[in-house]
């Protein structure tokens, strides 16, 4: 077998043009496409030239730059924060610090494909300050140092004014290459939903419908985020928001709302079962339907129902002799409003085709003088008190904080609902959040768990946004939004501890949930061929030309290298790593995943040892990766005849 020398290479394009092969393979020779042999594959999908030149689509300054900004390699890695998270050796919940650009580029190869549910709450582009620089293709290095990564000063944001001539491209062409990304993370049977307000709303949904498809797009949600007027322009209270939705494909079913069956009794003995009295008539009227119109008779009393010209019956005149005749008509004789109004129809439990109604896309919060409660008819299905209002989200962090730490933060209530929906059928899901914020989505998806014994994970990522000097948060020890993110899930996790302590166990079959997190942040690769050369020193390109004798920076740190060569060789960060306890003169561990078929073992000494190289138990379709100085040139030959081997 070859010899492969690692390196990071895995772009969006890379995963893109994996999927063209597997759908086209007579296309590509020697790894390039040859275009003629996919025109004609394609044949009669394609356009003619003259069509070429016009067609629909959104189009804005710098959409080809974040096109291109989406296909480039990443030039960082993940480094692991060990104390940062909770129950760290155990747990498969994911924080991470950095550019969520470049996190995704790096998760890419690992999760591609993996992940159920996708929620974010980006920027809503007010005018205010706009955290993403405008210069996308700025280096790592200047990027951690604005951010406050390699020095405590850090840097001062953005503005994307209104003022600006590029205020919607320099908003669109941050969202666009993060969108691209999120795409080919999705499982064929996922979901993204996107918070917005009507600042880009318009937008959005047209890039979302070019990413995903028309056909994809769902919805959207409007929430009513508010109870009363407030900062009303022109007299108008803008007092919702939306949440938009696209699927990957026509897998993703939403789970909807399940239906409550305690109102099915059977008083009467029917031998079909429980019933419940339910709408005989529906929401047209005679003049729209006038077949619906007609009078119907009680065939034990003889008295007759003439159709309300307003509300017409269900059923067209066969039907319903076809049911009266059944037995299925309730009439006011029967017990039904006390003898008067008009019949209702029998409906049983056995003939439920389905357990659950559609979700309103409507979803208005509890107001004082109302419970959750479902209202329902033959028609419509809506849902009220579903979700907190944009108050209780407040409210949240006040009690775990005892201050208002983040402004504007969304209710738990809220996103548990989305992701209640979204994996309502996989309760195992992946449900990543880019723009994580004060981090509800981990708390929505750890009480979701905890509510349905489900083992759902969350990968979540924050930008390491400076708080403002004279903000509470700063005053309360938190320098970023990310530290406030950290402390709120670890504070979420003490206090559900604490109240499982506190109660009784049933249940000794249930499983436990996830109560746990472990932490990495963005950081430079430990390749040096990703190192920037400035040509100002020449150190620096001294130091390229000994890329020959290394491939690695000197400072490398083997677990910090560890993660990355995972990330490199497709595996997630939740792999399960152990030492080989059978090998004494190498350390030598063994990487596996429930994701990935072949296995990877891993040494980062500085030299293999013979006895080692005898007693490795590898199979061809194994993985070895180790340092290409450890091995001398037969050993490396032996090595690769027995398993795929990969040096650094």
């Amino acid at each position: 077998m070859p010899i492969t020398k690692l390196h990071p290479t895995f772009t969006f394009d890379e995963d893109r043009l994996a999927q063209l092969r597997a759908v086209v393979p007579e296309a590509f020779a020697d790894g390039r496409i040859n275009w003629e042999t996919l025109r004609a594959a394609l044949g009669e999908h394609l356009e003619d030239d003259e069509a070429d030149a016009e067609h629909f689509g959104l189009f804005w300054p710098g959409k080809r730059a974040a096109r291109r900004l989406a296909s480039q390699p990443s030039r960082g890695t993940l480094v692991p924060q060990p104390g940062l998270g909770v129950n760290e050796a155990t747990t498969r919940n994911l924080f991470i610090e950095g550019d969520n650009l470049e996190v995704l580029k790096l998760l890419l190869k690992s999760y591609a494909g993996q992940v159920k549910l996708i929620y974010i709450d980006p920027p809503y582009n007010t005018g205010n300050d706009f955290i993403y620089s405008d210069d996308f293709t700025e280096p790592l290095e200047a990027y951690l140092r604005r951010t406050g990564q390699v020095d405590e000063e850090g840097r001062a944001l953005t503005t994307n004014s209104r003022a600006s001539g590029r205020f919607h491209s320099n908003w669109l062409s941050m969202m666009y290459p993060r969108l691209l990304l999120a795409r080919q993370l999705l499982r064929e049977d996922g979901v993204i939903f996107v918070s917005i307000d009507d600042n880009e709303m318009a937008l959005l949904r047209v890039i979302m419908g070019e990413i995903f498809g028309e056909e994809n797009l769902l919805g959207p949600f409007v929430w009513k985020r508010r109870s009363g007027s407030n900062d009303a322009r022109d007299n108008i209270s803008v007092d919702h928001e939306y949440v938009l939705i696209a699927r990957r494909s026509e897998d993703y079913q939403f789970g909807g709302i399940k239906k409550e069956f305690a109102n099915y009794k059977n008083p009467d003995n029917d031998p079909r079962g429980a019933w419940t009295a339910g709408d005989l008539t529906c929401n047209k009227t005679a003049e729209q339907r006038p077949n619906l119109y007609y009078p119907i008779t009680d065939p034990d009393t003889g008295v007759v129902y003439q159709a309300n010209p307003n509300r017409v019956w269900a059923y067209e005149p066969e039907h319903m002799r076809r049911i009266i005749e059944e037995r299925k008509v309730l009439w006011p004789r029967d017990g039904t409003r006390d003898g008067k109004g008009m019949p209702q129809y029998k409906r049983h439990l056995s003939e439920v085709r389905s357990e659950t109604k559609p979700v309103s896309t409507w979803i208005e919060s509890t107001s004082r003088d109302r419970k959750d409660i479902q209202i329902e008819s033959d028609m419509d299905h809506v849902i009220i008190g579903q979700v907190g209002l944009n108050q209780q989200g407040t409210k949240e962090m006040r009690s775990l904080f005892d201050t208002q730490v983040f402004d504007y933060p969304k209710p738990v209530s809220l996103i548990q609902f989305l992701v209640e929906q979204a994996t309502i059928f996989d309760e195992d899901a992946i449900v990543v959040d880019f723009f994580a914020g004060s981090g509800t989505t981990a708390q929505s998806v750890m009480e979701l768990n905890r509510k349905d014994s489900g083992n759902r994970r969350f990968i979540v990522i924050q930008l390491p946004e400076p708080t403002p000097i004279s903000s509470a948060a700063r005053s309360a020890g938190f320098a970023t939004i990310a530290d406030i993110g950290r402390e709120r899930i670890r504070r979420v996790i003490a206090r559900m501890q604490a109240e499982a302590a506190g109660q009784e166990t049933t249940d000794a079959d249930r499983p436990a949930p996830d109560l746990g997190f472990k932490c990495y942040r963005l950081a430079r690769s430990h390749f040096k061929a990703w190192q920037d050369y400035t040509g100002e020193q020449a150190a620096e390109l001294e130091t390229l030309f000994t890329q020959f004798e290394s491939p690695l920076v000197e400072s490398w740190e083997p677990s910090a290298l560890l993660t990355e060569l995972l990330l490199l060789e497709g595996f997630p960060l939740d792999s399960r790593v152990r030492p080989l306890p059978a090998f004494t003169a190498n350390t030598l561990l063994e990487v596996s995943s429930d994701f990935c078929a072949h296995r990877l073992t891993v040494c980062l000494d500085a030299r293999l040892h013979p006895e080692t190289l005898a007693a490795l138990d590898l199979r061809a379709e194994d993985t070895f990766v180790c340092l290409e100085s450890a091995l001398d040139d037969e050993a490396k030959l032996r090595l690769a005849d027995r398993c795929n081997l990969k040096v650094v």
